[in-house]
């Protein structure tokens, strides 16, 4: 009997009768404006971790790999073809010069690779004009940026200098001549300003010491959190001991910059829930202000405090669940839409935006949504439970009380 007074008081508060107009309306609006809150948190979320992913994919893909293993044994390579969790191993020759023309100069870093090396995960990160690192004479072959080559104003088959940064085992510096065999963008203007790849033998012959030669290797996605795993069987498929490193510690300032800049976003989507949630206890203050009298009744006629309480506590947290659900289903359809308009911006190269990564491809982010989601709904219950503090202090004498 107690649970069936309990789903018909309930009722009546999410479907108020046809002349309760102003509460129908109050909550209609009330999950509108809930919705409102999750669209644009959900949009700015998703962009967020598409955006971050999408460059550690770019640095980790073209720039570094999943592991640098810094040794020459051939058996590396038999290792990787045998293994399921490796998708690619390359030798790869990386140093720092300095390239100028007659204007500009700037430091980039120089990585020696071969045509092979570009398989079909590098081809998805990035757009080249000409064909790959292609060698005509005796000149170095080299790719660079769009962005370098702007910067420098070439094109491809010109020629481009580079002065080598000397190292512990060379006290001069070198002139090197080069010829810009292709042109490539990533999209990304950190990467593509200080990036080059230069023909694999000339690289070797340039810069192939041992603190400048290493083997490259990706894994596939699944096994990007087993590089322990991975270094540990290659140690024992080769019987002997090696140094290696993973992309996040040779690049540890940039990750430590996307892990940073994530937490602080989301602290900050964390306080745009709690500035919801106080919105949405004003709404369950609403409705007991809006029914002091039935409350008083209903006592009157033996309802218990906790019985009210928790009618309108479930009353206001239905009506917050629609608002939400409607919100993120909302924001998922137009997040699904952006990738073209965010494209479109991209060719645009507009200058506030070029340390963005925008052309990307948007991903749902389930795991996100559902933390958002949660943490609304935790955050509001608890809002919630104190606005209805009020159900407990009201009189059953509050009848007596003329509107």
């Amino acid at each position: 009997m107690r649970n069936k007074n309990f789903f018909w008081l309930f009722k009546i508060l999410i479907f108020p009768k046809k002349h309760s107009r102003y509460q129908h309306k109050r909550l209609i609006n009330s999950a509108i404006l809930v919705a409102l809150v999750m669209i644009p948190l959900v949009l700015s979320l998703l962009f967020m971790d598409g955006m971050i992913n999408a460059i550690i994919a770019k640095y980790v893909t073209l720039a570094d790999g999943h592991l640098q293993i810094y040794s020459n044994d051939e058996k590396i390579e038999q290792f990787a073809q045998q293994s399921d969790a490796i998708l690619s191993s390359d030798f790869v020759v990386s140093s720092y010069a300095i390239i100028y023309s007659k204007e500009v100069t700037s430091e980039v870093k120089i990585k020696g690779v071969k045509e092979s090396y570009f398989n079909q995960s590098r081809d998805e990160q990035l757009s080249v004009e000409g064909p790959y690192l292609h060698k005509e004479g005796n000149l170095s072959s080299v790719m660079i940026s769009k962005t370098l080559a702007d910067t420098l104003n070439v094109k491809v088959g010109e020629r481009v200098a580079f002065m080598v940064v000397p190292d512990r085992s060379v006290s001069v510096v070198r002139p090197v001549l080069a010829n810009v065999s292709s042109i490539y963008h990533t999209g990304y203007y950190e990467l593509d300003n200080n990036l080059v790849f230069m023909n694999y033998a000339d690289a070797l012959r340039l810069f192939g010491k041992a603190d400048n030669t290493y083997q490259e290797i990706l894994v596939k996605s699944k096994n990007v959190n087993e590089l322990g795993k991975i270094v540990d069987d290659l140690k024992n498929y080769l019987e002997n001991d090696f140094s290696w490193a993973t992309w996040d510690m040779f690049n540890q300032s940039v990750y430590q910059n996307f892990v940073t800049s994530r937490q602080v976003i989301l602290v900050i989507f964390l306080l745009i829930l709690v500035v919801a949630a106080i919105y949405v206890s004003s709404i369950a203050q609403e409705q007991v202000q809006d029914s002091i009298q039935n409350i008083a009744m209903l006592k009157v006629l033996g309802s218990t405090n906790s019985f009210l309480y928790y009618s309108y506590f479930g009353a206001v947290m239905v009506t917050i669940v629609i608002g939400m659900v409607t919100g993120i289903a909302l924001a998922i359809l137009i997040a699904k839409q952006l990738s073209p308009l965010l494209h479109y911006i991209s060719t645009k190269e507009i200058a506030a935006l070029r340390y963005y990564l925008l052309d990307f491809k948007l991903v749902i982010a389930y795991k996100d949504i559902l933390f958002i989601f949660f943490s609304m709904i935790v955050i509001s219950a608890i809002a919630v439970r104190f606005a209805l503090k009020r159900v407990k202090t009201i009189s059953p004498l509050k009848l007596l009380q003329q509107d």
